[in-house]
């Protein structure tokens, strides 16, 4: 049989002559399996604790979790309130010029006994026509082709743009005439370029048909200016144009022929 034996011999001290010897028995010894000495005594087999070992190192990191789901989309807000309406503008001004007064009214006429129509009524005054003295007339005409050729002292000189026509002005670019709308004083003024190869221009400012002023050129040598202007008093519709015999020129840059015209003062 195993016997564990363990002896513990102390000595402490030595007082006078005498000597303490203590033995223990810390573990199983030899027998015969009945005897006491076959258990084990747990108070004298347990030594002293021992020193805690140094602590593992730490372990590594896991594998990061996977990606959760993503959120649902919150639902849209509610429509915030309409804006007041803004301020209205002010209102334009008001045109110029006035309404003619409306003429006083008739006597009606008298009712026969039998009745038949009386007399009629005396026709009312004539109203008031507007006031022109506010008004504004001008225009400068000009050409924009090249050359024009007349063999007739009679042959209108057209217009193919406007350099200033003033509101209520009235042109005919076509026909080349101004027509009075508003009666007074006058004044225009014209100034056409003669081709150099053409050996006469004549050029007349009209009033109605008949000539006012003319302007004349017969130097065949290089282009000249043919000019002329006039005063002239106009009542409403009356017609202003200019004729021409033989060859006029202009450019479309330069505006060598041109007519123009303004109210000096109302009638």
């Amino acid at each position: 049989m195993n016997i564990c034996v363990a002896t513990v011999l102390s000595i402490a001290l030595l007082l006078g002559n005498s000597v303490n010897l203590r033995a223990s028995v810390t573990g199983p010894v030899a027998s015969d399996g009945d005897g006491p000495a076959s258990q084990a005594c747990p108070m004298c087999c347990q030594g002293s604790a021992a020193i805690p070992g140094i602590p593992g190192l730490p372990g590594s990191l896991g594998q990061p979790g996977s990606k959760g789901e993503p959120g649902q989309k919150g639902d849209i807000g509610q429509s915030g309130p309409m804006g007041e309406r803004g301020a209205a503008g002010p209102q334009g001004d008001e045109g110029i010029g006035q309404p003619g007064k409306i003429g006083p009214r008739g006597v009606p006429g008298v009712v026969g006994p039998m009745g038949e129509t009386g007399v009629k009524g005396q026709k009312g005054e004539p109203g008031e026509t507007p006031d022109d003295s506010n008004q504004r007339v001008a225009f400068t005409v000009v050409r924009t082709s090249a050359s024009d050729t007349s063999t007739s002292h009679d042959t209108r000189l057209p217009f193919q743009a406007t350099k200033t026509l003033l509101p209520g002005t009235s042109f005919d670019l076509e026909t080349g005439a101004f027509t009075c709308g508003v009666p007074g004083t006058y004044v225009f003024m014209f100034s056409v370029n003669k081709y150099s190869s053409s050996s006469n221009l004549r050029v007349h400012l009209r009033k109605n048909g008949d000539a006012v002023v003319s302007g004349h050129s017969s130097d065949s040598s290089h282009n000249e200016q043919v000019s002329g202007s006039a005063v002239v008093v106009l009542q409403r519709g009356d017609t202003m144009y200019l004729t021409m015999y033989g060859r006029a020129y202009s450019e479309s840059a330069w505006h060598y022929t041109s007519f123009s015209g303004f109210l000096l003062y109302p009638e």
